[in-house]
């Protein structure tokens, strides 16, 4: 978070009416686990004019590199892409 922060705090005016996607991805499997790191990016996002947010993808019970592929989240996160 704070690298996101730090690289656009420069040129955040100019981030203006775009829409957002969340993915998140971890070894946790209690989505609402996750839910604090969202809420940190939507913290965020009220500091942009005009930001909208799109949805949020939880990819739950990922632990390894690559484990990810055989969840659901894969399938949410790609036909989130195709909406935009």
């Amino acid at each position: 978070m704070k690298t996101l922060i730090d690289r656009t705090c420069a040129r955040y005016t100019e981030i203006r009416d775009k829409e957002f996607c969340f993915i998140v991805a971890a070894a946790e499997t209690d989505k609402r686990m996750m839910e604090r790191t969202i809420e940190g990016f939507r913290g965020f996002l009220d500091c942009l004019e005009g930001a909208r947010e799109r949805g949020t993808v939880y990819g739950v019970g990922a632990w390894k590199a690559g484990e990810i592929k055989d969840k659901p989240a894969m399938k949410e996160a790609f036909e989130m892409g195709k909406s935009i």
